[in-house]
């Protein structure tokens, strides 16, 4: 069992793990469209030394991308979220240990945006896309990147997102300012 890192008198109200319905045909799809890109480049590489820099180079833009694909793909599989009286945990369950990442409510400056399907399956974000998008970014850089404001594909993301937000409203209502 893991011992999550709880400040003294905070409590867990609710925990979940990213639920990923099994959806092959997008991944063969992507595998299909990096064959036909790879059968393309070797066609143009016998038509000419004038295109060998440019396969060459989209040859290994493709497999950073892919690279970068597949660390996304596992950082996600081994993800889960707990959030607590003061602030939201991501929890990523590694082979070689368990690696935490939070944020507190107080520092939580945007409002949630829900979106969710019939089942109640959806995903909460905060904050514009070109924030999320860097913080996505960073989040496989190590442990101390600051994690992606994003609770994705989480059972009663609707639920999950009023708790948080009566977790924030009961903290900034717990604020005083010196006089």
């Amino acid at each position: 069992m893991h011992t999550y890192p709880l400040k003294e008198g905070e409590e867990v109200l609710w925990t979940g793990a990213p639920q990923r319905p099994r959806k092959w045909f997008p991944e063969y799809a992507q595998m299909i469209e990096l064959v036909g890109v790879v059968v393309v480049l070797s066609v143009l590489w016998g038509g000419g030394p004038i295109w060998a820099p440019f396969v060459g180079l989209f040859s290994g833009f493709l497999v950073f991308l892919y690279q970068r694909m597949t660390d996304r793909r596992s950082r996600e599989n081994a993800l889960s979220y707990l959030v607590t009286t003061q602030r939201i945990i991501f929890v990523a369950n590694w082979h070689s240990g368990t690696e935490f990442r939070w944020i507190w409510f107080q520092y939580i400056r945007f409002r949630p945006s829900v979106k969710a399907d019939e089942t109640g399956v959806g995903t909460i974000k905060y904050g514009k896309a070109w924030h999320r998008f860097r913080f996505r970014n960073e989040e496989l850089r190590g442990a101390w990147a600051p994690p992606a404001l994003e609770l994705r594909a989480i059972k009663d993301a609707r639920r999950v997102a009023d708790l948080i937000e009566q977790g924030r409203n009961r903290l900034i209502g717990t604020y005083t300012q010196a006089p």
